[in-house]
């Protein structure tokens, strides 16, 4: 009978442990997921975005509806999202530099990087050195050697300060020995323009930004960051090749959700991101302009942003740069 007994309460324990516990897997997800971006419709991330979006609900089962927020450089997004519920069903797409060195170069932020948990480090890629077709350099040594012979005259562009463009031109500075001037914008369509016009010489921004044009004529490409040359620039050669390989400014995106998401969620969306990046399609798209799909564990995002945070941290430091929101 005390055998019996003591079988029945396990019995009765265990049934009641596996109603008190919610099985997510099984469970999650009853209804759209929603993605909000950090840029505007119509951009190279919303355009990788929407492709990400429309291949998850094989893995999800549910649909991912994209919410475009721009503005701020993706402080705006990332404000909603880390006062969003954390039920898993917001998640802040965009780039990693707003929880990485936005915490460092901003003297306050309307969120803290805590606010929000790794989910998938989602690619990485290249960024190049466009120059206006008016310049007098057809390379990056020649580049260099021009800057510092007319210190202060070459101007580079950028969406605004604290951008990714931004530390990616301060960081050649930095390296390359240069004193340039930096030109914030407002409309990166006026960018660009001045930049075909020859109002500024340089833009450094990524391998899918303007290789369209590079391959029109429109505009020179210099150099290309990474360990290989670009199959969209295959003619134009790395920093490495071209004397300056300390210049590793590489563009990054990927996936966060709102601090206390439960933990089951955040690693069944990870490990369906990990599967669309992976897959051979977009592989294959990705390389085009020298992306890599990743599709990490939230683990390896965390290490990730520590590393990035390390890195821009140095030339957040070296150029004294410190910004209020």
């Amino acid at each position: 009978m005390g055998f019996l007994r003591t079988l029945r309460c396990a019995f009765l324990i265990a049934v009641a442990l596996s109603t008190s516990v919610p099985c997510l897997a099984q469970t999650y997800p009853t209804k759209p997921v929603r993605f909000v971006i950090t840029v505007a419709p119509g951009s190279g991330l919303d355009a990788r975005a929407r492709e990400i979006a429309q291949r998850l609900p094989d893995y999800l089962g549910q649909p991912v509806v994209i919410e475009n927020r721009p503005g701020g450089g993706g402080i705006i997004a990332a404000s909603a999202v880390a006062k969003s519920a954390p039920d898993g069903y917001t998640f802040l797409l965009g780039g990693v530099s707003v929880v990485s060195y936005y915490p460092v170069l901003y003297r306050k932020l309307p969120y803290l990087a805590d606010d929000f948990v790794p989910v998938s480090l989602l690619a990485t890629g290249p960024t190049a050195v466009y120059a206006a077709t008016s310049l007098q350099a057809a390379s990056l040594h020649e580049l260099i050697a021009y800057a510092k012979a007319h210190p202060g005259e070459l101007a580079f562009g950028s969406p605004g300060e604290g951008s990714f463009q931004h530390l990616a031109g301060e960081m050649f500075k930095s390296r390359s020995g240069v004193q340039m001037l930096h030109v914030p914008y407002k409309e990166y369509s006026q960018l660009v323009n001045d930049l075909h016009g020859g109002r500024i010489a340089l833009l450094f921004d990524s391998t899918a930004a303007l290789s369209a044009q590079v391959q029109a004529g429109r505009l020179k490409a210099l150099a290309v960051t990474g360990a290989r040359r670009v199959g969209s620039l295959p003619d134009v050669p790395t920093f490495a090749e071209a004397g300056l390989p300390a210049h590793d400014a590489m563009i990054s995106y990927g996936l966060l959700a709102p601090r206390g998401t439960p933990q089951a969620i955040v690693d069944s969306v990870s490990s369906a991101c990990s599967k669309v990046q992976r897959a051979p399609e977009m592989e294959e798209r990705l390389r085009q302009f020298g992306f890599v799909g990743r599709g990490t564990t939230p683990a390896e995002f965390l290490q990730f942003i520590s590393e990035e945070r390390g890195r821009w941290s140095k030339v957040i430091a070296e150029t004294g740069i410190r910004l209020d929101y």
